[in-house]
C-alpha cells in the first residue's frame, strides 16, 4: 500500500536539498514543482502544510539568515557581494528585507559581530608549542584543566550520504537522535549498506544563534554509494568536500554546544581561517565510559577557507 506521508516526506527532501543547493540562484514556483512532481497549486499547498511557511517566506528566510551568517564570518566581504551571493536582486531589496527581519541593518548586525563574540565560552589559551605541522596540515593544541583538545585541517572528500531530516529544536535531545539513527539503520540493513565501520554523521545547515529553534535543520545519515536511490523519508544527499577544522572531543549530553561554541570564539578567530559557505557536521564513533561517566566520542567540522 502506497504511504502518502512518505511521499509527500519525499517529495519534499527533493525540494529542500534543491533550495538548498541552489539558493543563490533564480528559484520560481514553477521550478520546484517540478522538482517535487506535482502541479503548481498542489505543491504550493503541501509544501505550506509540510514548512509551516509558504514557498517564498521559506527562501527568503534562508537567504537571510545564510547573509547574516556571511556578515559576522566573513568580515572582508562587501555588504553588496553578500546580497547578491545569497540570491538577492538588488542590495536595496536585500537591506529593506534584512531589516525587517532583524530589526536591524546588515551594517548595523556586522558591527555588532566584529565587536564581540556571540558564542560565549571558557577562554583557552594556546601554549606557545601548541602550534604544529603533522603531514603538511596545520595542528593546533590546547592544554585544558582535564582534557587535551586538537583542532587540524583536514581536506574532506566530496561524500553521498543517506538521510532523515528533522526540523525543530535538538539541542541535547538524544533520543531523538537515537530514534532516528536506528530507522535509519533498519532502512540501511535491509539494503546491505551498513557494516562494522559505519558511522554516523549529523549534518547542520543553520545558526542556532541566527535562526529559531522551531527552524533549525538537521540530518542524521551514513555515507552510501553514488548509485543508491532514496526510498520513502530517506532522502539522498550529498556533502560537498573542501578543507574542514576538524576537533574531535569527549563530550557528555550537555556539552555539545559548548564545544561546537568554543571551536568559533577560541579556535577560528585566531586561526587565519574564516568560515566557509558549506555544511558543518559531526562525525559520531560512539560512546565512551571513563570513570562511571557517559561520553560520546565525536568530530566536529566546520568548513574553512584561508582569510
Amino acid at each position: 500500500m502506497i504511504n502518502m506521508n512518505e511521499l509527500y516526506e519525499a517529495s519534499m527532501n527533493r525540494v529542500v536539498d534543491y533550495i538548498q543547493a541552489n539558493l543563490n540562484e533564480e528559484l520560481s514556483l514553477k521550478q520546484l514543482s517540478e522538482v517535487a512532481c506535482y502541479s503548481k497549486f498542489h505543491f504550493n499547498r503541501i509544501f505550506s502544510d509540510y514548512m509551516g511557511e509558504s514557498v517564498y517566506q521559506y527562501i527568503k528566510r534562508l537567504r537571510l539568515e545564510k547573509s547574516a551568517a556571511l556578515l559576522q564570518g566573513n568580515l572582508n566581504v562587501s555588504i553588496t557581494d553578500v546580497a547578491l551571493v545569497c540570491g538577492f536582486e538588488n542590495p536595496s531589496s536585500f537591506a529593506k528585507s534584512f531589516k525587517n527581519h532583524f530589526k536591524m541593518t546588515a551594517t548595523e548586525w556586522r558591527n555588532k559581530s566584529a565587536g564581540y563574540s556571540v558564542y560565549e565560552s571558557t577562554p583557552v589559551q594556546i601554549e606557545r608549542d601548541g602550534f604544529s605541522i603533522n603531514r603538511g596540515s596545520p595542528v593546533w593544541t590546547y592544554h585544558l584543566v582535564n582534557a587535551i583538545w586538537q583542532v587540524a585541517i583536514e581536506d574532506i572528500r566530496p561524500l553521498t550520504f543517506a538521510y532523515l531530516r528533522k526540523t525543530g529544536p535538538y539541542h541535547d535531545d538524544e533520543i531523538l537522535y537515537g530514534r532516528l539513527y536506528t530507522r535509519l539503520l533498519r532502512w540501511a540493513a535491509a539494503r546491505e549498506l551498513i557494516n562494522e565501520e559505519t558511522i554516523e554523521w549529523h549534518i547542520y545547515h543553520d545558526d542556532p544563534n541566527i535562526t529559531e529553534d522551531k527552524n533549525l535543520r538537521v540530518m542524521v545519515g551514513i555515507p552510501v554509494m553514488n548509485s543508491v536511490a532514496p526510498s520513502g523519508s530517506v532522502g539522498i544527499s550529498k556533502i560537498s568536500g573542501g578543507k574542514f577544522a576538524v576537533c574531535r572531543f569527549l563530550l557528555k549530553r550537555d556539552e555539545f554546544a559548548g564545544a561546537w561554541s568554543w571551536i568559533f570564539s577560541e579556535w577560528l578567530i585566531n586561526s587565519g581561517y574564516e568560515w566557509d559557505d558549506r555544511e558543518s557536521f559531526e562525525r559520531c564513533h560512539g560512546k565512551k565510559i571513563i570513570n562511571g561517566n557517559h561520553f560520546f566520542d565525536v568530530d566536529i567540522c566546520i568548513p574553512v577557507k584561508a582569510v
